[in-house]
């Protein structure tokens, strides 16, 4: 009696959690998905939805902006998240030793995750300005550049401005994250390796890395899932622009949304991006499950 009592207040208890969860997540993500079948402009919102299917499916195949703005996405996604790995584990490894000032270089390290995305962005589309910007005045000052560079408006440069922006504003997470795998790292295997001969770099790739693969993954797939669902930043900095050579899949969907209207193919849109996140989970889920049955 007394374990079906505990039971029963298991349950009680996980009642909040699994109303606010069907709420919050569940009830959006099916409502989603079935508006996605129906023809639902915010024109005709009053006569309610035509069903249609999966012509909204369809027309991702012929949509030519469905296709550019996945692969920037896809690009961007990369790019980012490979530098802010790369760059945050050398803060890590940085933070993860001992000496003077150590504290202080700790927070200035954080400073920029905690500040807001779109402060963030604001603070970096003044800093691109091409005519009044610090980083042109700055680059002419050293003699690296004759004329000032189109941070924001040269598609390239749009490209590149975005990601030093998303990489300054989200490294100190990948640096928090990767450091508290660095200390799950048992110093006696190094201490160990090192009698033997091996270096620090072996020792890092040896031991560091294999020992704190699972918090790296982590690591990666939240920052690649949200680098793929990047919005805010964009919006501030470059508007999606120029042209259309910063919009991302999640900008292209809010277009379709709110601009254009269209509820039942931004539903679609929003289908395909979450798709799109549960398979980059899945994987990164089945690696990590792979490392711990090895």
């Amino acid at each position: 009696m007394k374990s079906r009592q505990r039971l029963i207040i298991g349950y009680l208890f996980l009642l909040p959690a699994i109303l606010l969860f069907a709420c919050m997540v569940a009830y959006p993500v099916f409502n989603t998905i079935k508006t996605s079948f129906y023809s639902l402009r915010i024109q005709t919102l009053s006569r309610g939805g035509k069903f249609i299917g999966v012509e909204n499916y369809a027309k991702l195949l012929q949509d030519e902006n469905v296709l550019f703005t996945l692969k920037f996405t896809l690009q961007f996604t990369i790019v980012a998240v490979v530098l802010e790995t790369v760059i945050g584990m050398g803060c890590a490894l940085m933070m993860n030793r001992e000496f003077r000032g150590k504290d202080l270089v700790c927070a200035a390290v954080l400073i920029p995750w905690c500040i807001p995305t779109v402060v963030s962005g604001l603070m970096w589309s003044y800093m691109f300005a091409e005519s009044y910007g610090v980083i042109n005045q700055m680059l002419s000052s050293l003699g690296l550049i004759s004329s000032p560079i189109s941070w924001v408006t040269g598609e390239s440069e749009a490209f590149l401005s975005v990601v030093i922006a998303d990489v300054w504003k989200t490294t100190p997470y990948m640096a928090l994250m990767l450091l508290s795998g660095l200390k799950t790292v048992p110093e006696e295997l190094h201490e160990a390796a090192q009698i033997d001969g091996a270096g620090k770099i072996v020792r890092f790739f040896k031991i560091t890395i294999p020992t704190m693969k699972p918090v790296l993954l982590v690591s990666v797939m939240f920052r690649t899932i949200a680098s793929f669902r990047i919005y805010d930043l964009i919006k501030v900095l470059t508007n999606g622009g120029p042209g259309r050579s910063t919009t991302s899949l999640t900008m292209y969907t809010m277009q379709q949304y709110f601009s254009f209207g269209n509820y039942g193919y931004g539903a679609t849109l929003a289908v395909l991006t979450f798709a799109v996140s549960l398979v980059i989970a899945f994987f990164f889920y089945d690696g990590m499950k792979t490392k711990l049955e090895v």
